[in-house]
Parts: C-alpha cells; structure tokens; sequence
C-alpha cells in the first residue's frame, strides 16, 4: 500500500480566484468548472491542491520531476465523492492499482489523503 498526505493553510489560496494564470497551471477546465459552482471556492480549491500533493507522494514522484499538477485531474462523483480521474501520465505510474483520495477542510485548512493499493 502507498501513502501521502498533504495539508495547507486555507489563506495560501484565497486569492487562486483572482489569479486565472495561477489556476490554468495547477487544475483541468473540469476542476476549475467544479470550483465555479461554489461561492466562496477556496476550500475547494486548496482542498483539490492537497489532494494532488498527496497522489504525488504515494507515487514517489514530486510534481516538476515528471509530474505536473495538470496530471492529476481531481473529480468528484454524484454525491461529492472526490476521485482522481485516472488518465495519461497517471495512469501510466498506477499500472492498474486502485486510488482512493478523501479531502476535509476547516476554516482555516485543507487536507487530504491517498491510498494506492498493490
């Protein structure tokens, strides 16, 4: 089983709304169309930030060192449910195993956890 967890302080992304060349670098047009459906769309934002950090860590692979942002894509299913959409770059590095992310945030942070298992 691999692991990684990530947890950011909320204020970090306060101002990703404003800052559309910030957002284009980080999250897929179907996450940024996520974030759009909510009013105050930080911890939803920091939230999908912490969750591509924590599939990067249980992959062993840090983002720029083959691995960008961009390819982790964070969905989320019917009833909110958070998946990471497993497709290209990714899908390659899972060689078929199975993830499982979960995403909290509070007032002030987000965090979020991946299990790939073997």
């Amino acid at each position: 089983m691999l692991v990684g967890i990530d947890i950011e302080n909320m204020s970090r992304f306060l101002d990703y709304e404003k800052a559309k060349d910030k957002i284009d670098k980080i999250f897929t047009v179907k996450e940024q169309e996520y974030f759009a459906k909510f009013k105050n769309s930080a911890p939803h934002i920091a939230g999908a930030f912490c969750a591509k950090e924590a599939v990067s860590k249980a992959l062993k692979v840090g983002f720029y060192n083959g691995l960008t942002p961009i390819d982790i894509e964070i969905l989320h299913g019917i009833k909110g449910e958070p998946y990471v959409n497993i497709e290209g770059k990714i899908e390659k590095l899972l060689e078929g195993r199975k993830i499982d992310i979960s995403i909290s945030h509070s007032k002030d942070s987000a965090i979020a956890i991946c299990i790939i298992n073997e």
